[in-house]
């Protein structure tokens, strides 16, 4: 059982799924299928644009990039046959608030390429170099395969999300304010979403972090938490700008088991910098799209005000 719950965690928090061709079907909305969206900045990958049936393009809209976009909305293409359901639950969300319309720009993951893409730059690059390089080198995957295809550099990918992604989206599908730009995702989805708050406070006004994968590694293999620690020292020098909101949550099982006494910290960093930001956390839910999901619209409804 251990083996089991160990095997899917991993998969989760280190690929997601692999990359898949053709677009998601989606229940409500409609959705646009890029199967290669070009980049200066990084490898090029497919991006799903879904609409919900009230978006209009010329009145204001909330704006949503959510990471691992190749899970958001259709089981039948992911590698555990999860989803988020996200058609479904801000299709019910905009029937139930008329005035409020979504965009989601699901972008997908990079495959094995996918940590050191969602690995928070600046915090990383402040540990020694032999922990750097201690790192890269032993932490695994798999016995086959280290965590790190490459050195990080997600520093470029927040850039080709602001500076590339972006404005291709205002183009073609209006802009929306700052508060109502939104960044998410799920485990080092979390990670990278939190970190483009700091990176990009004039682009971003509101993230949602599940299950934020805090350790960055395995705990085991940071057992003095010397890379966490770096993330809530760079939390405490780089304050969220005011109007900035955050989501956190997560369960206490399976890789979720982890995440209490390293969110405790943030939150207390976070409070002391009277932060907007609300954290929860769901005993007995676990690390899959199937609880991310089920948490997904009570964390819209607070960055709206509807709770």
């Amino acid at each position: 059982m251990i083996k089991k719950w160990m095997c899917i965690g991993w998969l989760a928090f280190s690929l997601g799924c692999s990359s898949q061709d053709g677009t998601p079907h989606v229940a409500q909305g409609d959705i646009k299928f890029i199967p290669s969206f070009p980049s200066q900045l990084i490898d090029p990958r497919p991006i799903a644009i879904w609409k919900s049936p009230n978006f209009e393009a010329n009145k204001e809209h909330i704006t949503l990039y959510l990471h691992d976009g190749q899970m958001l909305f259709d089981g039948n293409i992911t590698w555990n046959h999860q989803e988020w359901n996200i058609d479904e639950h801000l299709t019910k969300l905009s029937e139930e608030h008329p005035s409020i319309s979504f965009l989601v720009v699901g972008i997908y993951n990079n495959g094995s390429k996918r940590h050191v893409e969602y690995f928070p730059q600046k915090p990383f690059e402040q540990l020694s170099l032999s922990f750097q390089d201690s790192i890269y080198a032993h932490t695994q995957r798999n016995p086959q395969q280290a965590l790190f295809s490459a050195r990080i550099y997600s520093d470029q990918y927040l850039a080709f999300i602001a500076q590339e992604l972006k404005p291709y989206i205002e183009e073609n599908y209006g802009a929306s304010s700052l508060m109502n730009t939104w960044i998410g995702g799920a485990s080092m989805g979390g990670l990278i979403s939190w970190y483009a708050l700091h990176e990009y406070p004039n682009v971003f006004g509101a993230a949602l972090c599940f299950s934020t994968h805090w350790p960055g590694v395995w705990p085991k293999d940071d057992p003095t938490q010397k890379v966490f620690n770096e993330f809530n020292a760079f939390q405490k020098e780089h304050p969220f700008a005011p109007l900035q909101r955050c989501y956190f949550d997560h369960g206490d099982q399976t890789l979720d088991q982890y995440y209490a006494s390293y969110q405790e910290k943030i939150n207390a960093t976070l409070s002391l910098q009277n932060a907007q930001y609300q954290t929860l956390v769901y005993p007995g839910t676990d690390h899959s799209e199937l609880s991310w999901s089920a948490h997904f619209p009570g964390a819209v409804r607070w960055l709206l005000g509807l709770l």
